[in-house]
């Protein structure tokens, strides 16, 4: 598993301006200068630690659950996960070994294997209507480092690739309360874990590649899923199709909505698996919000995003707990997203 970082300590002057930086693996300390060049002053690295964490063992990892995945990324050590904090760091840190315990292979950068670093622009949080939101911040020079995370089981035909999504930031802490994010979006974290899980238990080998990507700064505008389209890992005419997973743990069991701009081959087949999964998964009118498939969509990928219809319940309020969601509905949408993934990739 690869090295870790601990946080670091100072933030650093670029002429009148300080950025802050949040840490994620040691390979980022070269990604960092690169980006920026070399600073006035030098940044403080901590040293390593002298005795690493026991780690769990690839079989532990293939029998946890999505609510495992969930307690794990709503923990109050993971502070909200907002996009270029120490939480989010964290948050990577945990799905980081959580691929690599499944054998996936890296498809981040070479540099920092399943990381794929972008940055981020400054964000004012802001409520409306009760719920916290981010709107753009002062658009100068001043840019935040952020990961996605990607990982791979690859197919007979390598050059044809399916995409299973989340995106794993949140809104951080504000006014003094955290904001956990059970449901926005851990629930969809958990999701994709467990659909990639139970392929592996399988042990089948896809005909068509499997990518898990792990999007951040979806919350500060889809940042990390348009990152990556436009700075893809591969070439994105690779991608058959896209299904990204958000907010799938409240409401009705067996009720889910549909995101895309259009009727496309994700959204027929994910609509498809519902119905044969006793569940309802239709195609509904964003109202003004959107999900990391929107990304895929402009560039004229297939993509949907699956949703609990009643996914604004407490969504970006203290309150998204994990006791709030349903761990059946969580199941269900595993299910219903096994099922799609198994239809176009087996």
């Amino acid at each position: 598993m690869q090295t870790r970082r601990a946080f670091l300590k100072t933030l650093f002057g670029l002429g009148a301006v300080s950025l802050p930086w949040s840490t994620f693996p040691a390979q980022w300390e070269e990604w960092i200068k690169k980006e920026v060049g070399h600073p006035p002053v030098e940044l403080l690295l901590p040293s390593e630690p002298k005795s690493k964490p026991k780690t769990e063992s690839n079989s532990e990892s293939l029998n946890r659950t999505a609510m495992d995945d969930i307690l794990a990324l709503t923990a109050p050590e993971m502070q909200g996960r907002k996009a270029g904090s120490v939480g989010e760091a964290k948050a990577a840190d945990y799905l980081s070994s959580q691929l690599s315990m499944l054998g996936l292979k890296p498809m981040g950068d070479p540099e920092t294997g399943f990381f794929k670093a972008f940055t981020i622009p400054p964000v004012i949080e802001t409520k409306v209507n009760g719920r916290l939101t981010f709107r753009p911040g002062e658009q100068r020079n001043l840019r935040t480092p952020s990961a996605d995370l990607l990982g791979g089981l690859m197919g007979e035909n390598a050059g044809e690739v399916i995409l299973l999504s989340a995106h794993y930031d949140h809104l951080g802490i504000f006014e003094g309360q955290v904001y956990p994010g059970a449901n926005d979006n851990a629930s969809g974290v958990g999701c994709i874990l467990d659909v990639m899980r139970r392929i592996l238990r399988e042990g089948k080998i896809p005909k068509r590649t499997l990518v898990v990507a792990f999007w951040s700064a979806e919350e500060m505008g889809y940042v990390g899923s348009e990152a990556f389209v436009q700075n893809p890992s591969f070439p994105l005419n690779q991608i058959k199709a896209v299904f990204n997973a958000d907010t799938v743990g409240n409401g009705t069991i067996g009720d889910f909505a549909l995101w895309a701009d259009r009727d496309n081959l994700a959204v027929e087949t994910v609509r498809q698996a519902a119905a044969n999964c006793g569940a309802s998964a239709l195609l509904t009118p964003t109202g003004g919000h959107n999900s990391d498939s929107v990304s895929f969509n402009a560039v004229n990928i297939p993509a949907v995003t699956i949703m609990a219809r009643d996914w604004l319940n407490k969504n970006h309020t203290p309150q998204d707990i994990p006791a709030l969601l349903k761990p059946d509905q969580i199941h269900l949408a595993t299910q219903i997203l096994y099922q799609a993934v198994h239809s176009l990739a087996f």
